[in-house]
């Protein structure tokens, strides 16, 4: 069981790199488009979020997702750290309830999230030999900032097995 979750959690965090690849293959597409995907990225949060209520009914999974939601929201990289948040939220679905609906969600949250980054941090006007040391940054810099789920997720998965 611990190994699914490993798998899943690797495969939901694969969405930030398809996102990335989607943002570079629709380039052009990006700018107009910026607001639909905020919007989509805010909805597939919380259709996670309302999701992951109703399959764990509890005052205290209420208390702690709406402490970490609401401390996130006061950042100015509140995306990134909402990310994080759901590598919490992943964790509990599966030790109680809901993952095989969550998984797929969180995957499809990078979706948006990537193509957002690459919005955010990749010119459109570039010579080839720039574009390629451009694009390694961009995808490196997406790895280290948005791994903490990962690295959430793998403490958290640690710490179920020995608990």
């Amino acid at each position: 069981m611990l190994l699914t979750y490993f798998a899943l959690l690797i495969i939901a965090f694969l969405g930030i790199f398809i996102g990335l690849l989607i943002g570079y293959l629709t380039k052009e597409e990006l700018k107009p488009g910026f607001d639909y995907l905020n919007w989509l990225m805010f909805i597939i949060l919380a259709a996670s979020i309302v999701i992951f209520f109703a399959k764990n009914w509890s005052i205290l999974f209420v208390m702690l997702i709406a402490a970490i939601m609401l401390a996130f929201s006061f950042s100015k990289h509140r995306e990134t750290l909402y990310y994080y948040a759901l590598a919490v939220i992943f964790f509990l679905s599966w030790r109680y309830n809901g993952f095989t609906l969550l998984a797929p969600l969180i995957f499809l949250y990078g979706l948006p999230l990537g193509s957002i980054y690459v919005h955010n941090h990749a010119s459109i006007n570039e010579n080839k030999r720039k574009r390629a040391v451009k694009k390694k940054e961009v995808v490196l810099g997406a790895f280290y900032q948005y791994a903490g789920f990962l690295i959430n997720g793998i403490i958290l998965g640690i710490l179920g097995l020995l608990f």
